[in-house]
């Protein structure tokens, strides 16, 4: 449930942070490195399970995450 409520705050954080070329603050940062292990391990267990279309889902998102991750946290 954790896990689930740092999803959505940063779902909800992220698109209204303006990028302005600087970096997102650290705490940010972690939430959104967090996010891309969890949708991971959503897509790993749903590939095991045979559900494609979830596992795509959560892959994506992942990778979505990770790319802005790369974007705006890398220092």
């Amino acid at each position: 449930m954790r896990k689930l409520i740092a999803i959505l705050a940063i779902a909800v954080t992220v698109p209204t942070m303006g990028f302005t070329g600087e970096q997102y603050p650290k705490e940010i940062c972690n939430q959104m490195y967090n996010s891309i292990g969890v949708f991971l391990e959503i897509a790993d267990k749903a590939w095991k399970s045979q559900d494609e279309e979830k596992a795509l889902f959560y892959s994506t998102a992942a990778a979505n995450y990770a790319t802005v991750y790369e974007i705006t946290c890398k220092r």
